[in-house]
């Protein structure tokens, strides 16, 4: 929970800086042998020694100094008994209290001195629960103290806030303490308690803290609480970027890890448009939980058969659709992207050239439905789509009075089918003889209708099949009706329309919730409690246990020898 090493060179300074200001005042002080008489007095307050009285008249002068000058009655005779006792008067009845009463009037800084000058000196004017407390406080080891002993783990709660400090966080403080703590414990040690599970959300450690710090401890315990305002005053890059991520914005460049790993955000978007070139990356840059589930996504491809969450996620359908290439025909009643899968397997055989099979994946859609089984309801532009591409399977064939009945049901449906209608009864008037073929010359060259490039695509297949005269001639037949087209005032009109509306075949440009990374805690940017710090926490306890200070000396063995 602390650099021991740290903290042990910090109190051996402290005591190293007070026994060099005492052996300096005892040198300036004039060299007088104290006398037998007045060690006896000091004696029956539980002074034992010459050193010890010179130590106690040392403590005694400086609070005498630090409350010069109080206005106080209580000041006024507090004062009285320190210049009796160091006069060489100690009154047994009165030193105590006053002593008492001007520590706890000093800095925290100044208690803490000044209990581990008592200690070194053997005076105990604390009840044996506050000295064990002070033995503990003035140690430089205080964690082998506290680990042989239970008894001295208990007490306030600065006193219970140092044994944990000091025991690394296996002594957690009492739940009940924390509030008065976490108002003056140094931001690195309310870390240290929040790393060792000795602070938790519902403990609200920022309701004691000022702004700056109550976010900073909000981010590290409920990060999801936290705003894009505030991230943005901590500078957390992380939790801005998931924010960018998960609202559509675009990504700055540059969010590689600092070990250059790839940022999982990129990996994300690139696999939100049915990239899977990096799966292998980004299952490594995902979180648990999200790696599994990413897992179970390609899991599910090898039959097309997922979870309902996943299927419910529109952000992953480009990434589902380039991980499943079905063979069969696919059931648009199973889900919406099944739905919008089969629709899109339909236009893709269609480009491919196998009309027939593009028609039976169309009539998958105008199929009787099953108990429990409909048309997603949130593409209501589907089943035209379907219709319009069963109408040209159709027409493949030559079924003109199919195509018509086909393309009637989706003129009703959409506007767009009634163009189509209109072609399939003006050739059903036309001669068989006098009418030009009925299939799209774009789609014959594998193209989407209108294509702009259907000339390079064209020359291509012409040096493809330069040894085929069949495949020649019908190439040049395609070219001659596009031409006529151009040159028609109707223009494409004159084709078969297929698709009717492009959006039904695009992915979805939803984000992939069901892989997005939690909102993790802002890691820690405090450093290790230093001895400054442990140092803060050793003196608040030590003003805390001047609640066990004696007002009575203690029952000591008055007839041992003198040291």
């Amino acid at each position: 929970m602390t650099d021991p090493v740290a903290a042990r060179k910090a109190a051996i300074a402290a005591e190293k800086l007070r026994l060099a200001e005492q052996r300096q005042r005892r040198e300036a002080a004039p060299s007088l042998r104290t006398s037998g008489f007045l060690l006896r007095k000091w004696r029956w307050l539980g002074v034992n020694g010459e050193d010890a009285v010179h130590a106690v008249s040392e403590v005694l002068k400086e609070l005498q100094n630090a409350s010069a000058g109080s206005d106080s009655d209580g000041g006024s005779r507090h004062e009285e008994q320190l210049r009796k006792a160091i006069a060489g008067s100690p009154e047994a009845d009165s030193l105590l209290p006053a002593v008492g009463a001007l520590l706890k009037r000093s800095t925290p800084t100044d208690v803490l001195r000044h209990l581990r000058t008592l200690h070194a000196a053997g005076v105990e004017w604390l009840t044996p629960e506050g000295t064990s407390r002070q033995e503990v406080l003035c140690s430089t080891a205080p964690s082998l103290l506290l680990a042989r002993s239970s008894r001295s783990l208990t007490g306030g709660p600065a006193y219970s806030l140092f044994t944990s400090v000091a025991m690394g966080g296996a002594v957690p403080v009492p739940r009940t303490m924390l509030p008065e703590v976490l108002r003056w414990a140094p931001l690195p040690v309310v870390d240290d308690l929040i790393e060792h599970g000795g602070i938790l959300s519902e403990d609200s450690p920022w309701a004691y803290r000022p702004d700056s710090e109550a976010v900073y401890l909000r981010a590290r315990l409920v990060p999801v609480e936290v705003t894009q305002d505030e991230a943005r005053v901590l500078k957390w890059t992380s939790f801005l970027r998931r924010a960018d991520f998960v609202s559509g914005r675009d990504l700055e460049p540059g969010g590689s890890d600092s070990d250059g790993r790839p940022d999982v955000y990129e990996l994300l978007l690139e696999a939100s448009v049915g990239d899977a070139t990096r799966l292998q990356e980004l299952d490594a840059a995902l979180p648990e939980e999200q790696r599994i589930q990413l897992r179970n996504l390609k899991a599910g491809s090898y039959e097309g058969n997922w979870q309902r969450p996943f299927l419910a996620d529109r952000g992953l359908w480009a990434l589902m659709s380039t991980l499943w290439d079905p063979q069969a025909t696919v059931d648009p009643r199973l889900s919406d992207f099944h739905a919008w899968t089969a629709i899109r397997r339909a236009y893709d055989l269609v480009i491919e050239g196998r009309v027939e099979e593009a028609g039976h994946q169309a009539a998958a859609f105008d199929r009787l439905p099953k108990p429990g089984k409909k048309l997603p309801s949130s593409m209501p532009g589907m089943l035209p789509e379907a219709l319009n591409l069963a109408a040209y399977s159709a027409l493949e064939r030559e079924d003109l009075q199919g195509a018509e009945r086909l393309m009637e049901r989706a003129a009703a449906l959409t506007d767009e089918a009634s163009g189509n209608l209109a072609l399939i009864r003006m050739w059903r008037a036309t001669p068989k003889n006098s009418r030009d073929p009925l299939t799209n010359p774009y789609l014959d060259l594998g193209l989407p209708h209108g294509s702009a490039d259907w000339e390079t695509r064209y020359r291509e297949l012409v040096r493809e099949s330069r040894f085929d005269t069949v495949k020649y001639a019908r190439l040049n037949m395609i070219r001659g009706r596009l031409d006529e087209a151009r040159r028609h005032e109707a223009g494409d009109g004159v084709f078969f329309r297929l698709p009717l509306d492009h959006t039904i075949y695009e992915a979805p440009d939803d984000v992939p919730r069901s892989l997005v990374p939690p909102v993790e805690p802002l890691t820690r940017r405090t450093s290790a409690t230093s001895g400054a710090d442990m140092e803060a926490v050793r003196a608040r306890a030590a003003v805390e246990i001047l609640q066990n200070f004696r007002t009575t000396p203690p029952r000591l063995d008055r007839h041992r020898p003198m040291s």
